[in-house]
Formats: C-alpha cells, sequence, structure tokens
C-alpha cells in the first residue's frame, strides 16, 4: 500500500511538472501595419510591386471587426511588458498591433477605426521622419493619442538596416548602433516628454550584437519582422512580427492568426547570430514530434521550403547542408524556420533569425561603458 502510494506522489510530481511546462504556452501574434491611404509611386514601382504596404481603411477596419468578432483579444504593450517580465497575466488569444514609422494617416483613419473597436496599438517613430512634412504624424497628434491609450516605440533614427556593417571598423559600427538606437531614445523622450519602453527593428533585422544596444539603452522589448508567433519563452528582444500588407485577405489573417507552435532546440545557425559561413548546415532538434506527419518536418528559409531537409525520428534532429546540396547564402539577413503539419492538415512552426556577414568582436559591445557619446549628444 506504502509503495503504491509513492508512485502515485512520484506520477502526481510528474504529471504538475508537465502541466506547468506547458501552463504559459499562450501564443501572442503581433501585426505590424504602415500606412492606411495610397501614397504617389513612380511607374517602376508601381509595375515591380505597387505601394503593398497602404492598407485602404475599409480594410483595416474588416480586420478589426474580425478581430473583435472571433473573440481575439487586442492588449496594450504595455499589459504585454509585464506579462513578459512575469508581474501579469494575459488571455489566450492574444494580439498586440503595431503601426510602423509614423505616417499621418495612422491619425486620420487607423486612430478612429481603432477606437471604434475599443482597441490600442503601439506606433513605432524614427526620428529623422519626426517631426516632418505633410505625410508625418505632429507632435500634437502623437500626444493626443498617448493621452487616449496609444502608446509609442522607437524606431531608430534613420530607418537603416542595423545589421548591415559593410565598411565600418568594429568601433565605428559601434558608434552607428548607438546612434541610432540610443540616440533616438533620448531624442524621442525629449520630444514627447514621455518613456519610449519599445524598439522596432528597421526591416526586421536584428542580431545578438545589435541586442548588446539594446539592453543598454534599457528598452525592456524588441521587435522583428520575423513573420510568427510569439510565447513566453520568445526572447524578449527577438519579439516575431507578422507584416500586413494590402494583399493580407480575412482568410489569410486568419491563417496567421491560427499557426501552432512548434517547440525546438539546439538550432545552429542560433537566433541573432552573424556568421561569416555561405554554406552553413542547418540543424534544429524538436523536442516533441509526436502529433505530427514527420514527413513534412523542413527547414524553410524565407518562403522556399527546403525539400532536401533530413529529418531523423529517434534524435528528433533535422538538418540541411547547402554544401552538400551545392548552393550557398547571400550575405545578408535571413529568416529561417521549421515547418511541419500534423495528419490534420494544421500548419505547426518554429522561425527566428541569423545574419551571413562580418561578425563585430562581442567583447567591445558588452564593455562599453553605458554612455552617449559627444556626437549623438550634439544630434
Amino acid at each position: 500500500m506504502k509503495i503504491i502510494k509513492i508512485i502515485l506522489l512520484v506520477f502526481i510530481f510528474v504529471l504538475e511538472l508537465f502541466i506547468a511546462s506547458f501552463a504559459d504556452d499562450k501564443i501572442v501574434n503581433v501585426l505590424c501595419y504602415h500606412r492606411f491611404k495610397l501614397r504617389k509611386i513612380t511607374d517602376k514601382e508601381k509595375k515591380k510591386w505597387g505601394d503593398i504596404y497602404a492598407i485602404k481603411p475599409e480594410q483595416f477596419d474588416k480586420q478589426m471587426n474580425f478581430l473583435k468578432e472571433n473573440g481575439y483579444n487586442v492588449i496594450t504593450m504595455k499589459d504585454y511588458i509585464d506579462y513578459m517580465y512575469g508581474k501579469k497575466e494575459i488571455p489566450e488569444k492574444t494580439v498586440i498591433i503595431t503601426i510602423d514609422d509614423g505616417y499621418s494617416s495612422i491619425y486620420e483613419y487607423a486612430y478612429p477605426i481603432l477606437k471604434k473597436y475599443g482597441f490600442k496599438a503601439t506606433i513605432n517613430l524614427y526620428q529623422d521622419f519626426l517631426p516632418g512634412g505633410k505625410n508625418a504624424l505632429t507632435v500634437q497628434q502623437i500626444k493626443e493619442m498617448h493621452e487616449n491609450g496609444f502608446e509609442f516605440g522607437c524606431h531608430s533614427k534613420s530607418h537603416p538596416v542595423l545589421t548591415k556593417k559593410e565598411k565600418m571598423t568594429d568601433e565605428e559600427y559601434v558608434r552607428f548602433l548607438e546612434k541610432e538606437i540610443i540616440g533616438s531614445k533620448e531624442y524621442l523622450e525629449k520630444l514627447l516628454n514621455f518613456p519610449i519602453d519599445t524598439f522596432a527593428y528597421p526591416y526586421g533585422s536584428y542580431s545578438k550584437e545589435v541586442h548588446l544596444i539594446i539592453k543598454k539603452a534599457g528598452y525592456k522589448l524588441a521587435f522583428s519582422v520575423v513573420p510568427s508567433y510569439n510565447t513566453k519563452e520568445t526572447n524578449k528582444f527577438s519579439l516575431k512580427r507578422t507584416m500586413i500588407y494590402n494583399s493580407t485577405t480575412i482568410d489569410k489573417l486568419k491563417e496567421i492568426l491560427e499557426k501552432k507552435q512548434l517547440k525546438v532546440k539546439d538550432i545552429y545557425p542560433d537566433d541573432g547570430d552573424v556568421i561569416n559561413d555561405n554554406t552553413p548546415e542547418l540543424r534544429a532538434t524538436l523536442v516533441e514530434d509526436s502529433n505530427l506527419n514527420t514527413a513534412t518536418i523542413k527547414f524553410k528559409m524565407g518562403r522556399v521550403v527546403l525539400k532536401d531537409s533530413i529529418y531523423n525520428p529517434i534524435t528528433k534532429m533535422l538538418s540541411y547542408s547547402y554544401s552538400l546540396n551545392k548552393s550557398k547564402l547571400k550575405n545578408g539577413t535571413h529568416i529561417a524556420k521549421v515547418v511541419a503539419q500534423d495528419n490534420n492538415g494544421n500548419e505547426y512552426e518554429s522561425a527566428w533569425l541569423f545574419i551571413v556577414g562580418k561578425p563585430t568582436k562581442l567583447d567591445l559591445l558588452e564593455n562599453e561603458k553605458n554612455h552617449i557619446s559627444e556626437d549623438i549628444k550634439e544630434e
């Protein structure tokens, strides 16, 4: 009888651990918008892609209505910060709305639509666009929205690709990052007279090197445009957002919001790595695969599924060798995913980002004093 009790207690303990490990697996989707009014574009742009970032107000209204009618909970950025730092809980089916750049059409079109549904958004501003010309939000408009519960993040000084080091020395690159990440935060806080706690990477590109300056600046969260979901385990400075284009239908939005979590570990290249190898071997180990059709487990780079990915169901390791497949990656930002389906056709994924380029000495970044250099202050 005593042995049975011991076995029962051990079973309960293991069960509680199992439940606890999955208890906070809430999926949070962060949507990224830009403009809500068509801008004039060149014939070359029109022929190539048109103004893909401009969402018609009526299309935006339909998307917000879809969220409202289908029980999605749009939370504030403050709530999300508190959740990620363990200070509060959030509901299931959580969505966060962000809008980049600071175009005046936000105030003219998106602001009244969001108020109509009782939603708040976080607007990410970059220094060189604010205050700007007729296409940019005014300080007065920003302060009005802020007084009505809308929040604001930083989107850098000049909207560059922060991971594009090019011919800069390590020292020059650190100064560049300080201007774009730290200097812009100080500028916005002084101009607007309220704290800026979050950062949105221009073009979504980040690295572990950039993370160090983000942390030094005092940001609490930072967001990419890696199109996927977030969980409590997602790195606070590698948070994912899905771009919403004018081609994003309600069905596509539904598909975005219904992606299922796939847990992986021991990935290579790691999230935010900068590697100088154009022919790496991609690796990832699945934590669990029992509910998946293992034949569908593949790497996906950008929009391309790597069909020659090799999955070992014993070790649960997925691999793909660019060298063996006689192909190579270009220098720059790469979005990697492990994708899979279950037997019902439901889509699962895990996503991250890495850079092919020239690494910076991390000790230089880590040992930098938490200061703003004189050339930043002067600007």
